[in-house]
């Protein structure tokens, strides 16, 4: 698989462990992983662009909305995946933020996460990356 820059953002210790560990079997390895907003973005302070970030839109007290905002309007990734499970208006909000500022939005992943489901969408992600005209 093309080295991608992927982000994690992810309070629970073990889950942020079983992401990356299936980042890893699917042959990426510049992972960033981070427990909460503060160290995410000291990482993209460091790193800048990643290609994909991971994260629950209701981590703990809107931390995950915030580092998808700032994403989206500081153009810092291509694209999202969504951890756990969200109202619908919570969605249909953050799928208008990120049309607009043209953040791809791959999927939602639910616990326990689905190894093929994350290949898939990873998959899809360079698919469209290589044949941009397909998407």
């Amino acid at each position: 698989m093309r080295s991608l820059k992927v982000l994690i953002l992810e309070p629970d210790p073990y889950q942020l462990m079983a992401l990356h560990q299936m980042l890893n079997a699917v042959g990426i390895y510049d992972v960033l992983t981070a427990s909460s907003l503060a160290s995410a973005r000291r990482s993209l302070a460091r790193r800048a662009m990643i290609d994909i970030a991971i994260c629950d839109p209701q981590h703990s007290g809107g931390e995950g909305i915030a580092l998808i905002r700032q994403l989206a309007e500081r153009q810092e990734a291509h694209a999202v995946i969504l951890l756990g499970r969200a109202p619908p208006g919570l969605l249909s909000d953050l799928e208008a933020m990120l049309q607009a500022h043209d953040l791809q939005l791959l999927g939602r992943l639910y616990t326990p996460v689905s190894a093929v489901l994350m290949r898939a969408m990873l998959d899809g992600y360079l698919m469209k990356a290589r044949h941009p005209s397909r998407a």
